[in-house]
């Protein structure tokens, strides 16, 4: 345990951040430093990357950042949004922790083991992208998004099918790159 404490701090102080809202991404891009697409880059969640000590091959990037989107990838990705979302049971969480397959959870949890779900069936890491954004309401919440041939679609736990990124009404925050530890603010 003091081992993992050790690695964690040390790794909030290689992000420089010290004071962060576990939610969000910390901002360390400038207006020159600003990504080619013109979105500035930022850290991770503190949270993401405590989820990647423990699970550090889910975390890493892949040689493919987007998948085919064929019927059978439609399917896959509507079951496991299904399921993961039948087989969580709500809860708001006081401490902010991203885990893996809990009993409950709050949205973190979710797209963390739908994530997982879909390496273990074949979908490259890298195609799969935590994004961080804001309800309609103003609320924070996660989701996963799914880089295809056809676009971006997001599974999300506060919807039962699967929609394009562009039909989910969020407002994006900070999105995964293909390389999980590299975040673009929006």
């Amino acid at each position: 345990m003091f081992k993992k404490a050790v690695i964690a701090l040390a790794t909030i102080a290689a992000l420089g951040a010290t004071s962060m809202s576990s939610a969000y991404a910390v901002n360390l891009g400038s207006a020159r430093g600003a990504a080619k697409d013109h979105r500035q880059t930022s850290v991770a969640p503190i949270a993401f990357s405590l989820y990647c000590l423990d699970h550090i091959a889910e975390c890493t990037k892949s040689s493919k950042s987007q998948v085919a989107y064929t019927s059978k990838i439609r399917g896959l990705l509507a079951s496991v949004n299904r399921s993961v979302n039948r087989s969580i049971r709500p809860l708001n969480e006081r401490r902010d922790v991203w885990s893996l397959n809990p009993a409950s959870g709050d949205c973190d949890d979710y797209v963390m083991t739908k994530r997982s779900h879909l390496i273990r069936a074949g979908i490259p890491a890298s195609a799969l992208r935590v994004a961080v954004v804001r309800t309609p309401r103003g609320e924070g919440h996660a989701i996963l998004l799914v880089k295809t041939s056809a676009g971006e679609f997001a599974l999300d736990n506060l919807r039962k099918t699967i929609v394009r990124r562009s039909q989910t009404g969020y407002r994006f925050v900070s999105v995964a790159s293909a390389d999980p530890t590299r975040w673009a603010a929006n």
